[in-house]
């Protein structure tokens, strides 16, 4: 053995035995083995520091579903990854994982792995088949111990997982972690290197969903995660793989990578189908194929409180997609962007934002047009990273969301707007466009003053309407029409009993009397909202609009 391998062993023999000890130091001081995230438990095991990260008493089962997580290093599980490992824990999966150092998925780190597994499977209660989520160098981890032991992983997901040794760390870098000689480490690859042994998860169909940025250059997509996906291809089990890659993404912090909730929701289902439970709900586009969906991405800020959104994107379109924004109603005291009844449009190539805005216990207006604005401006800023068309954004809202959406294609942009807050067309589901007209805000057929003075309206206003006239005109669609507004699709309930027909009518024709392009259907028999708008003719005719105005042949509005 040549004079640098020995001492580059020796070294990291001394690491790994200092390692423990100091650990062990620190708890006799009565200081936490490892700092965490999140609520838990930090213990050693072995000599090395593990971790569990609980679920709140009362979510907790027996047996008790977990992910088994990789890298366990002193600064992994970091801040980047605190939202994917509490959406975890708030669904009752337990995350729990063992620092070896840089062992690189050698054998070193696979007999952590087993100790922590029987630990955690014999002694606390868990289930015998956890899912493994490995980051990064955290791939190497799991998949050499998933290799070994197919009968004990219930799935494996990764955010840019390592499988290939080779493109990292490097062979010169993981021999001294497997006790070999560079050339000897090469000579066993086939043993060693989870690349060369990927066939045996295929074959075993054990279900995979990664994320991968196709210009990672620290851990190349070739050769790891598209050559993994290669294998189970060859195998025949194409079907129980799942492999997103987000385009010009690297080997980074992207926001997309962290708050994925289609591998939260894969994580969540593995774990729980091998404690014998059955898969979570699903909801809206979690069930469509070929979507992403990346949830509570920060687009802004109130205060001390973020303003958050979620992004439904299709995974089988190449290049930037025209991305159509969904503001949810609910009267602007309630709603959330959690119900999205627009997620069907990425099956036809869109991309969906839905978007949560402040509501009227929390600011009065015109807080809730500004939100709406700050987040198309960040769907322009992030065009890039995201792959979205920032020349082509619609918007669609129904009652108090078809309000502002309305507002958003109408109201002038705010003085010294650096980023446009513009949209490209809009689709108002009946929304209120005379606050002034609305039934609630007017004394009458049986409302009184006081009645009025506690309307929705007068809430969002901060005082009754017919007193604040010109802010209830500014805060009004029907008042703000001119010549340069974006095309309009208008649709109504017959039988609205909450906001009449009229208000949609009267926009209607304010739009075509003024020049811009407004459709308005009528819904025969619907009140506000319901199934009526939810059928085949109603959807052809929103696809039909935003294909017109959104696709990259249509010109931008100006």
């Amino acid at each position: 053995m040549k004079t640098s391998s020995f001492f580059a062993l020796l070294l990291f023999a001394i690491g790994l035995l200092l390692l423990p000890l100091n650990r062990i130091h620190a708890e006799e001081a009565g200081q936490p083995v490892k700092k965490l995230i999140l609520p838990g438990e930090s213990f050693l095991l072995e000599g090395h520091p593990a971790f569990i990260l609980w679920p709140a008493e009362d979510k907790r089962q027996d047996p008790q579903p977990w992910v088994l997580y990789a890298p366990t290093l002193p600064a992994y599980p970091d801040s980047h990854e605190k939202w994917m490992h509490q959406q975890l824990v708030d669904a009752g999966i337990a995350v729990a994982g063992i620092d070896v150092g840089e062992a690189y998925g050698s054998p070193k780190a696979q007999q952590a792995f087993t100790a922590l597994y029987t630990e955690l499977t014999e002694q606390r209660g868990f289930a015998k088949k956890p899912c493994l989520l490995g980051r990064s160098r955290g791939g190497l981890w799991v998949s050499s111990w998933a290799i070994r032991n197919t009968d004990k992983v219930a799935g494996i997901a990764g955010i840019y997982p390592v499988f290939d040794l080779r493109t990292y760390p490097g062979l010169e870098r993981a021999a001294p972690a497997y006790g070999l000689s560079v050339s000897e480490l090469e000579k066993t690859l086939g043993k060693n290197n989870p690349i060369s042994q990927v066939n045996k998860l295929a074959e075993a169909k054990i279900p995979v969903y990664i994320i991968h940025g196709d210009e990672d250059r620290v851990v190349p997509l070739k050769e790891n995660s598209a050559t993994l996906a290669a294998a189970y291809q060859a195998a025949g089990a194409a079907e129980s793989l799942e492999l997103v890659v987000p385009q010009g993404q690297g080997h980074n912090f992207w926001p997309g990578f962290f708050h994925c909730q289609s591998l939260v929701d894969f994580s969540i289902d593995r774990a729980r189908a091998g404690a014998g439970l059955k898969p979570l709900q699903k909801q809206g586009a979690k069930s469509i194929d070929h979507v992403v969906v990346y949830r509570d991405l920060p687009y802004g800020q109130a205060g001390n409180k973020p303003l958050l959104l979620d992004m439904y994107y299709p995974t089988n379109q190449a290049g930037p997609v025209p991305v159509v924004m969904w503001v949810h109603g609910g009267g602007w005291k309630n709603g959330s962007k959690d119900r999205c009844p627009a997620t069907w449009l990425v099956e036809q190539g869109y991309a969906v934002a839905s978007i949560d805005y402040r509501l009227i216990d929390e600011a009065q207006w015109p807080a809730q047009i500004d939100d709406c604005r700050t987040a198309v401006r960040w769907l322009r800023q992030n065009a890039k990273e995201f792959q979205l068309d920032a020349n082509h954004i619609g918007v669609w809202g129904g009652s108090a969301g078809g309000h502002l959406a309305a507002l958003l294609g109408t109201l002038d942009a705010p003085p010294g707007e650096e980023v446009s807050s513009r949209v490209q067309a809009v689709c108002d589901w009946y929304g209120p466009s005379d606050l002034l007209t609305m039934p609630p805000n007017v004394v009458g057929n049986g409302r009184t003053a006081e009645d009025v003075a506690k309307s929705n309206g007068a809430r969002l206003l901060g005082g009754p309407v017919r007193e604040l006239p010109d802010l209830a005109k500014q805060a009004s669609a029907y008042y703000q029409v001119s010549q340069d507004d974006p095309p309009f699709l208008i649709m109504h309930g017959s039988q609205d009993p909450g906001v009449p027909l009229e208000q949609s009518q009267k926009l209607h024709e304010q739009l075509e009397k003024t020049g811009v392009p407004s459709t308005f259907h009528i819904v025969a028999g619907a009140g506000h909202g319901g199934k009526e708008f939810q059928t085949t003719e109603v959807r052809q005719k929103i696809l039909a609009f935003f294909n017109e105005h959104l696709l990259r042949s249509a010109p931008p509005i100006q």
